[in-house]
């Protein structure tokens, strides 16, 4: 396969992050194995399984030339759009089954946003609204609306990433100010259905409104009935024990393997999988993962600077700004910042499709960063050729 080029430091993030995982989901997942009559150590070795798919996908995605992701982009937001649409046919929300396997659609279509954004941005022509908003606001638009289907803490990352790129893309002022009513209204009408359709339609938005509602109002209990108050504590039974997950790990944490939040905490292996390092390796250890996150993002920062071509500048960026904001949106949840969203640890949490397309991610950086290394080594050839052609 040849030399294994890129940021050694993002090869060493990777694996850390591999093993911060298997560490912590073989802990955190001993409440579900003891329900499917399994054991923690099979759902670590599963974990395993993903992270060795993962890293062969990685492995692809970093010896693909940029050439062919400037067109994959194309493909990709269309089939994103396509499998957002597949939940629906098999009367879910969030995620279709394929060959026995979760799929969720969302995280596809998060990958899939950033490349096409580069790429159409790169490929110019975005002079008047018209063409800004045939090639950016809707085909973009219409992945948002079809995964507001299953999922609205996706659509807000999918849309927070797409005024990061479009503003650090230096795309006119203007437009970007006409697309915050634009998406605010298409938001309203989204509602609208929901409501005609008495949540049939849109349904998230019921459970994206009762998360928020239940996160600003939860400490204000005064004139609620007994059963009132019973209903509430069983809403914010997750975020409470994660708090108390939280404030059990003190300094330096319980120890691998001594949580006791695992076993009553639901989701404590990707959703709140957070607040259970923090329990066993403590606030050293939950900072320890915080610095991984920024120092990859500080590190893709590099490589950006280094890119001279307008994709590979908003690829890199785009993609470490999605693992990087997620991670802390995941955090956050898990502190008692914000409300409920949902969403995994990047390259941490127990999960299939989310660990897959993460790693997709980080392949596509370390090509790029791979192709800078390349052309710097093919300029230092040409130059002490040149030098020794002259000398001679």
């Amino acid at each position: 396969m040849g030399k294994l080029r890129g940021d050694r430091v993002i090869w060493l993030i990777i694996l850390l992050f591999a093993m911060i995982s298997l560490a912590v989901v073989y802990s955190a997942t001993s409440a579900l194995a003891y329900r499917y009559d399994s054991t923690p150590f099979s759902y670590m070795m599963n974990q395993a399984l993903f992270y060795i798919v993962g890293f062969g996908i990685l492995l692809v995605c970093y010896r693909i030339p940029l050439k062919w992701y400037r067109w994959i982009s194309y493909i990709g937001i269309g089939a994103a759009a396509i499998m957002l649409m597949l939940p629906v046919f098999q009367h879910e929300l969030r995620s279709f089954e394929f060959f026995g396997v979760d799929i969720h659609p969302s995280e596809i279509a998060k990958l899939a946003t950033v490349l096409y954004l580069a790429r159409v941005i790169e490929a110019g022509g975005i002079d008047t609204f018209r063409q800004y908003a045939l090639k950016i606001l809707l085909p973009v638009g219409i992945v948002c609306a079809l995964c507001m289907l299953g999922s609205m803490s996706a659509t807000l990352i999918i849309g927070i990433l797409t005024l990061i790129i479009l503003i650090c893309a230096g795309i006119k002022r203007e437009f970007i100010l006409w697309t915050i009513p634009i998406a605010a209204g298409a938001v309203a009408i989204a509602f609208t259905v929901s409501v005609i359709s008495h949540g049939k339609v849109f349904s998230r938005f019921d459970t994206f409104g009762e998360r928020i509602e239940r996160h600003f109002s939860s400490d204000n209990t005064e004139g609620l009935s007994e059963a009132e108050l019973a209903e509430l504590e069983g809403k914010n039974f997750q975020s409470e024990q994660a708090r108390e997950a939280i404030q059990l790990g003190g300094i330096l944490g319980r120890g691998p393997g001594n949580s006791i939040k695992r076993d009553v905490l639901p989701n404590a292996y990707d959703d709140y999988i957070y607040s259970i390092i923090i329990e066993e390796y403590g606030l050293a250890g939950g900072l320890a993962v915080i610095v991984l996150y920024l120092w990859f993002f500080y590190r893709c920062m590099k490589i950006a600077r280094a890119c001279t071509r307008e994709f590979s500048i908003l690829t890199v960026l785009g993609l470490s700004t999605l693992i990087t904001m997620q991670a802390f949106l995941h955090i956050f949840v898990n502190i008692g910042l914000l409300p409920v969203t949902g969403q995994t640890l990047p390259m941490i949490s127990r999960g299939g499709t989310s660990l897959v397309i993460m790693s997709c991610a980080f392949g596509i950086i370390l090509s790029v960063n791979r192709t800078i290394e390349i052309k710097d080594l093919k300029l230092k050839t040409e130059k002490e050729e040149t030098a020794c052609s002259t000398e001679s």
